[in-house]
């Protein structure tokens, strides 16, 4: 049965080492007739050449499957794995969105096909397999009443419309979900993952990215209204820099670290999901490094003293965090800034530097270490933060935080270690 697959795990990366040991297979005979004469029949084909890794047989097992069953999730899968082996991205990409547009099954509901027949029978699945009687230890009937060992081919069902329980040979009926099992559907989420990755990968990123030149100066760090670590307000002064003009892409991190770990998928959407160290390592290879909790600030601000550098209050459309489209429990219905998680960057509008996404979106990560009591001591000029602690610092907020941690003088911080889906970054560089 199309459910009934023995392994419907998939390593792509292993998938991804054997493709070009497959290539060699483009010649492999053309199976008989005798094997596509029904969907059951493609798909256990289709799986069995999928098995011994020979490929462009699982394509077209697969791909004549579902011409004959064009909304079975379980084929669409199944082809999906070959095709991204074979790198056909776009087209691995339609199937699995197809399936993930479908609903996901509640249960062991399904519909009962008999041989023959195009009409269904709603039933509930009990047992998959029935066994003999000398495999059982059960006092429950489990099993039909034959001689040998071996698992029965027969299928509990009990039919709701009957009112009753029946044992059902799998030869004779062809059972389908309704909907799309969560098991098969998070499968297919992670296949999906792992083709955007891919195409990411393909598509590359050159350069460094556009940089902003943030003409060094003094400020007042912090804020009364703010908390307890953002106090006091204290006058410090930064040396001129350049800084990211947008939170690094998924494409360029991609491009230089050859890896990926966010969460939500999209090469220009912010990196996210990422370690202080993975952070201060991409910006290293560019040549650049972290920011300065001060110089972040500094520009963050753009030369204002406002709780939010386009004023005092947030209407929604200033910055991206958790609105009515966020599906967590601190978000704010009545607010709907046009995106559920991250939105790619520079879609909202900039502050007086040039500078996009410096509140919301997500937060991102600085060179220093979280000292709550550290603004009692900070030096004036270009403070480096306060000796190694627990914590680095994160500044600006994020789609999956409230209005307010956008403000400027905000502070948070985390283990240099900690993934958040909500922590991203950007790099600075000194000015010579």
């Amino acid at each position: 049965m199309w459910f009934n697959r023995k392994d419907c795990s998939f390593s792509f990366l292993r998938c991804l080492m054997l493709a070009g040991a497959a290539l060699w297979l483009l010649g492999f005979p053309i199976v008989s007739q005798a094997s596509t004469d029904s969907v059951e029949a493609l798909i256990r084909e289709g799986d069995a050449a999928f098995d011994k890794k020979e490929y462009p047989v699982a394509e077209k097992l697969y791909t004549q499957a579902l011409e004959l069953d064009p909304d079975n999730p379980r084929v669409m899968h199944s082809l999906a794995q070959v095709k991204t082996i074979f790198k056909k991205y776009d087209e691995a990409l339609q199937l699995v969105n197809k399936v993930l547009a479908m609903p996901i099954s509640g249960g062991r509901t399904v519909v009962v096909y008999r041989k023959g027949s195009s009409e269904g029978e709603e039933a509930e699945l009990v047992d998959e397999i029935v066994l003999p009687p000398q495999r059982t230890n059960s006092n429950m009937r489990n099993y039909v009443d034959i001689k040998g060992n071996d698992p029965i081919p027969h299928y509990r069902l009990f039919f709701k419309e009957k009112n009753r329980m029946e044992l059902v040979p799998q030869s004779v009926v062809t059972l389908k979900y309704k909907g799309v099992l969560r098991a098969v559907y998070q499968q297919v989420a992670l296949l999906k993952t792992q083709v955007q990755k891919a195409m990411i990968a393909k598509a590359g990123s050159s350069g460094e990215g556009e940089m902003v030149t943030i003409k060094g100066g003094c400020f007042q760090m912090g804020s009364k209204q703010g908390t307890p670590a953002e106090q006091p307000v204290h006058e410090v002064c930064v040396d001129s820099f350049q800084m990211d003009k947008y939170e690094v892409t998924q494409a360029r991190f991609q491009a230089v670290m050859d890896r990926n770990p966010s969460d939500h998928i999209g090469a220009n959407l912010p990196v996210e999901s990422i370690t202080w160290n993975e952070a201060s390592q991409y910006c290293e290879k560019q040549g650049k490094r972290l920011p300065t909790e001060a110089e972040w600030e500094y520009a963050a601000r753009g030369g204002t003293q406002t709780h939010f550098y386009w004023g005092d209050t947030v209407k929604g459309n200033e910055a991206n965090f958790c609105d009515k489209a966020c599906e967590l429990n601190i978000r704010v219905a009545a607010i709907d800034d046009g995106f559920r998680t991250t939105a790619p960057v520079g879609q909202f509008k900039p502050n007086s530097y040039g500078l996009h996404d410096m509140a919301g979106n997500v937060a991102e990560w600085t060179a220093d270490w979280m000292d709550e009591n550290y603004y009692r001591s900070s030096p004036k000029d270009n403070p480096k933060g306060p000796r190694p602690l627990d914590n680095k610092v994160v500044r600006g907020g994020a789609w999956n935080t409230t209005a307010g941690f956008l403000r400027s003088s905000n502070r948070a911080a985390f283990l240099p270690d900690f993934r958040n889906p909500g922590v991203g970054f950007r790099c600075v560089k000194p000015m010579k």
